[in-house]
């Protein structure tokens, strides 16, 4: 009988998930970064991904993908002596472990918290040395394991012990994409490849072939990729400021944005390699992070002891019915006032420049990342696109982002977009001197989902807490700007508010209470930009007129109709 083909995957038919496939693929370029940790969400296809990669590198060369289970044995992992053989024959016949058997390629642990702690450490061992020793029965013999591991994780089936988080070169976070889109595109491949194998398969020849020729000139060319001591100092000056323990991060910072710059052809390390690559390092190992997390989860708490409860039920409805979308349509952002008739695509620099000048990255950055690409982007030719600052301040800033979440935003549906915009925005300041904070408007009330955040991870997890319906009360969260910004005296404050302008009911003495408001308890912002939500063939462009009423800056929201 003919054994039946088992086929792969094609790892370039993956959708979605690019932090992780970039992460994998920095390590195939080399292997001494250390590793992958995934945390997140099951069913995402992490063990799918990996093995189509191992597939793809596997085709040209001796590349084997080992998937090690949570129960198996210091033997089966290690290895041992035939006792059989040994008695009988008086043979020593040795049967290699997991770990030699990964030598050359990939070892994944899938709910890698759950693996005793000896285990984990040999596995570490010898991933960071590339080699273990046996000893079995009075036998001994060094066994090389030089290979890229992955584990991934659940947190809510318990963590690891910060010193095994930190053994691992990078991290990445795992989440269940909501983009429709993406969700349909999975669907469609999973269904076309179980149908037809073959076929499937022959459609992604050329794309598996160029991806494979990238990483091995990557490969070839990584010890040649030079570097100067103003990256250096980037690197340890981020590091500093997320305050890991010892120095593991700062070279990791340094090798990694080496990796992928060779797989950008690249000949030099550049300040922005050293950007995009920073969240893999630093996000199992930022304490800064963890800090701003637990004062944002207290500030979080006292808030929810103060929310007001629904009033209605048809605000009960809006929360069952309404949920957000934290990521806005390709290309679809904010457009100019100025440039409305021609324009027919918005631009998120645009919101850049019409916040303040003063957003600066640590001292030696010489450029602010203004887009982040990923790894299949740039197998399309893409290019960095950079915004260079033309002045330097010490002066802290802090963003107020004043989200209307009202029952009129819910009904017209711009919420989602409203909030992918905030999040984008918050995503291109990460590594800057930026203090975010947000507001939101809810129930007839105004609630300070997160103050002075530096953490943009946290930032967004608010973003998604943020519930909706009710009445507009502005005056409410102008009553909070008041008390946010009377508390640091040498910060610059910026005001960002999303909204559809129709404050309560709309009518002319809500307006008029409003721009009040504005000008009794917002006396400290520096800058303010409406950005208008307003949906519909008919508007009553009370955002526009608020606006001009308190002599901001006016931006029109962009949405799908």
């Amino acid at each position: 009988m003919t054994k039946k083909q088992v086929h792969t995957f094609p790892f370039t038919a993956i959708v979605g998930q690019e932090d992780f496939k970039t992460a994998l693929i920095l390590n195939i370029i080399d292997p001494t970064i250390g590793g992958v940790l995934a945390i997140g969400d099951k069913g995402t296809g992490k063990t799918t991904l990996i093995r189509s990669l191992a597939q793809l590198m596997s085709e040209h060369n001796h590349f084997p993908f080992v998937n090690m289970p949570i129960g198996a044995s210091e033997d089966s992992v290690l290895g041992y002596l035939n006792l059989e053989k040994l008695i009988n024959d008086k043979k020593e016949e040795l049967k290699i472990g997991l770990l030699a058997k990964a030598h050359q390629g990939v070892l994944y642990v899938d709910e890698i918290n759950l693996l005793n702690d000896y285990l984990m450490d040999v596995l570490l061992d010898a991933s960071a040395s590339g080699s273990y020793q046996l000893e079995r029965e009075g036998f001994s013999k060094k066994l090389d394991s030089k290979f890229c591991f992955i584990g991934s994780m659940n947190p809510e089936e318990g963590d690891l012990r910060p010193q095994l988080k930190d053994r691992f070169g990078l991290s990445v976070n795992i989440n269940t994409t909501t983009k429709l889109e993406e969700r349909v595109k999975i669907i469609t491949n999973r269904l076309n490849f179980d149908d037809n194998p073959a076929v499937f398969i022959a459609n992604y020849i050329t794309d598996q072939e160029v991806l494979y020729q990238q990483i091995k000139s990557a490969k070839s060319r990584l010890t040649n990729v030079t570097y100067n001591n103003d990256q250096l100092l980037l690197c340890a000056t981020i590091a500093t400021a997320h305050q890991v323990e010892g120095l593991r991060a700062d070279i990791l910072l340094l090798k990694t944005a080496r990796a992928y710059a060779a797989l950008q052809n690249c000949d030099t390390v550049s300040d922005e390699h050293i950007q995009i690559i920073a969240p893999f390092v630093l996000n199992h190992r930022s304490n800064n992070l963890q800090n701003n997390q637990q004062k944002d989860s207290q500030n979080n708490q006292q808030n929810n002891k103060n929310q007001a409860p629904n009033k209605t039920q048809e605000n009960n409805n809006l929360l069952n019915e309404h949920t957000f979308n934290s990521i806005l349509p390709e290309n679809q952002f904010i457009n100019k006032v100025a440039s409305d008739n021609a324009a027919k695509k918005g631009n998120l620099e645009q919101l850049n420049n019409a916040l303040s000048t003063s957003y600066v990255a640590s001292e030696p950055q010489k450029e602010n990342i203004d887009k982040r690409k990923t790894v299949g982007q740039y197998l399309a030719k893409d290019k960095f696109e950079l915004k260079h600052q033309s002045k330097k301040s010490k002066t802290t800033v802090n963003i107020i982002f004043l989200l209307d979440s009202s029952g009129s935003m819910v009904k017209d549906n711009v919420i989602a977009y409203a909030k992918g915009l905030i999040e984008k925005f918050a995503q291109k300041n990460q590594f800057s001197k930026v203090q975010l904070s947000l507001i939101s408007l809810y129930d007839g009330d105004a609630q300070l989902i997160a103050e002075s955040c530096t953490d943009v991870k946290v930032l967004i997890e608010k973003l998604q807490e943020i519930k909706t319906g009710g009445k507009t009360n502005v005056i409410s969260a102008f009553q909070k700007i008041k008390e946010l910004t009377n508390k640091q005296l040498q910060t610059k404050y910026e005001l960002v508010i999303v909204t559809d302008g129709k404050f309560n009911d709309g009518g002319a003495n809500d307006f008029k209470a409003a721009v009040l408001a504005y000008q009794t308890y917002c006396k400290k912002i520096d800058n303010l930009t409406v950005i208008d939500a307003e949906q519909g063939q008919v508007k009553l462009g009370l955002a526009k007129t608020f606006s001009e009423s308190v002599k901001g800056k006016y931006e029109r929201l962009i949405t799908v109709s």
